[in-house]
């Protein structure tokens, strides 16, 4: 480490107050551009240390308490994230607003500033989830990549550099300073309903290949890379979201398969690990979540492999996690464990309470201040390494959307989508179409679809593609999961005398996606079916379906007009299964 950035952390390590040392540790959500009173409280009186920004679906809910069954307080609050169990209103749902990416560039500015003017003047940092297709932050229209199973279906490590090297140019014109991936799971277990296509692969080798790579393209940008979820989540059939996994893989399979990729990437200068809300029997993580347990945190990653970056949890939002601790003592336990960074996707007043009850348990003991000081020096050094020191970290506007347009970024989409896009079977020999034939195409509305709503992306786009290439193309639209109306309004479009059938069956972990019943029923017509999904697993490839092209990326432009050239055969799919299915 350079004096210059050894005097600057001292420096202003040594100016801060208790207060402001445990709003460091903390990072919650900014949903939407627009800039509340509450948050730039959060910023000045509570010192946050970052926001994870997103410009998704916003919402106006009662808040109740974060564990089932206990009475609400008559909060009226902003929330993003809902976990099982957690009492909700959702009639008050709004979308947040759309704006470009100068307006949105000024908005981080402008947090930016209330940090700049706040005691100490500590910078703020910004961190978004952006690993492709339906990624939990979209930034105002910026080219979506495939998820990273296509990057290796490609079978081109390189490739993962130069995407991650355009996500890191698109988000950095912006402001952003770190990212939630790569993701280093290895999905060992096909039936596995959160991670999936997340996982480049199930083969340790393959991750790590490309996991490598997309550290590197990060690097160049200067966005600071977060590996996750450690140890890993790959050899598990829960999903941490609504329940807490327990991974059973023995300790010799987790040290050879599932921590391989750590190995590497530590070792290649991964400067941020995010840890799993899991439970890890053979690793010793029988009663506490993997967050949660210092033998892992502590003793094990740090002591054993040599990690001395940022340790960040994943979204303390999460069911599993609440199912077993109220929210103050879940963030507490991750700290004592021994991570850095809290993750907190939460737009409500239980964020003061937690900001109250950490400075309260530091001041009792419960949580050590040489241990606080240390965690806070950890994240100084990586607010070095992402320039906040100079101004702040503030951007110029009116170049914050000149990468999403710059022809390399450009031609790195159009070589993603065409390179990864997957002929999973067609023993039925219907592909290519001839473009005078009849289709009709059942679509239906991906999540990134109705979010970003744009001329990028938005519904209707997969029938917007085959339009180019077909001369009878007619189009029934549909939510990601149908009632009965929806199917019934299927079935009758499909006595209008068409020839092939083109139907979507996606897949998202977080809602109840997939038709498969409905392309099933589609399929007892008789009628030719091409099936059209984004995963390779049974999640939306069922084994029955005689003819399947997966697009790894339902949610960018490039991915679907690739797949509407394969479909009438522009594009000859090249792209290999990367997982055993």
């Amino acid at each position: 480490m350079s004096e210059a950035k050894d005097k600057w952390v001292d420096d202003l390590l040594g100016r801060l107050s208790p207060e402001q040392k445990i709003g460091q540790l903390l990072v919650f959500g900014f949903c939407s551009p627009v800039i509340t009173p509450d948050v730039v409280e959060l910023i000045r009186k509570y010192h946050i240390g970052g926001l994870r920004i997103s410009q998704k679906l916003r919402c106006i809910n009662l808040f109740n308490d974060v564990r089932p069954g206990v009475e609400p307080e008559p909060w009226v609050t902003r929330s993003v994230h809902y976990p099982a169990g957690l009492n909700r209103d959702f009639s008050t749902m709004r979308p947040s607003p759309h704006c470009t990416a100068a307006e949105y560039a000024c908005v981080l500015n402008r947090l930016r500033d209330h940090a700049q003017d706040r005691p100490g003047a500590v910078p703020l940092h910004f961190t978004i989830d952006q690993e492709g297709s339906a990624s939990d932050d979209l930034l105002c229209g910026q080219r979506l990549f495939p998820h990273p199973m296509g990057l290796a279906a490609a079978d081109d490590p390189s490739l993962a550099f130069r995407v991650a090297y355009s996500i890191g140019q698109q988000a950095r014109a912006m402001g952003v300073n770190m990212i939630h991936s790569p993701v280093l799971d290895v999905n060992t277990d096909p039936r596995n309903p959160e991670i999936g296509t997340r996982a480049y692969s199930d083969n340790a080798e393959d991750v790590t290949s490309h996991a490598l790579q997309t550290l590197r393209g990060f690097q160049r940008t200067g966005l600071i890379a977060t590996g996750k979820h450690f140890p890993g989540r790959g050899e598990s059939a829960d999903d941490a979201h609504w329940g807490l996994p327990t991974v059973k893989a023995d300790r010799r399979r987790m040290e050879q398969v599932h921590l391989a990729p750590y190995r590497a990437l530590i070792e290649a200068g991964l400067p941020a690990i995010m840890m799993a809300h899991s439970l890890y029997p053979s690793l010793g993580v029988t009663e506490e979540p993997a967050s949660c347990t210092r033998s892992l945190v502590t003793d094990y990653l740090r002591g054993e492999l040599g990690f001395d970056g940022v340790v960040t949890t994943d979204n303390m939002m999460m069911g599993g996690l609440l199912q077993r601790y109220e929210i103050t003592e879940a963030v507490l336990r991750t700290l004592q464990a021994g991570c850095d960074l809290v993750l907190l996707r939460d737009e409500s007043p239980i964020r003061i309470r937690i900001c109250e009850k950490l400075l309260e348990a530091m001041r009792d003991g419960r949580l050590s201040e040489n241990e606080v000081d240390e965690k806070v020096r950890r994240i100084l050094r990586m607010r070095w390494d992402m320039g906040l020191a100079d101004g702040g970290g503030k951007v110029d506007p009116d170049a914050a959307a000149e990468p999403t347009a710059s022809p390399a970024v450009v031609r790195t989409a159009d070589e993603a989508a065409e390179k990864s896009l997957l002929l999973l079977r067609d023993s039925s020999k219907l592909l290519p179409l001839d473009p005078s034939q009849r289709v009709l195409l059942i679509e239906q509305v991906f999540p990134t679809h109705s979010e970003a709503n744009n001329m990028y992306s938005h519904p209707g786009m997969l029938w917007e593609q085959m339009c180019r290439l077909g001369e009878h193309v007619g189009s029934v639209e549909i939510p990601m999961t149908c009632d009965r109306s929806h199917t019934e309004r299927v079935m009758r479009r499909l006595e209008e005398g068409w020839d092939v059938i083109v139907a979507t069956n996606y897949y998202y972990h977080k809602t109840p996606g997939a038709i498969t019943e409905l392309v099933r029923r589609i399929i007892a017509t008789g009628k030719p079916v091409v099936v059209v999904t984004n995963t390779p697993y049974a999640f939306g490839a069922a084994e029955d379906f005689s003819t399947m092209l997966v697009c790894f990326n339902p949610g960018g432009k490039e991915c679907l007009r690739a797949t509407a050239d394969a479909i009438f055969g522009r594009l000859r799919p090249k792209a290999r299964l990367p997982v055993k299915l």
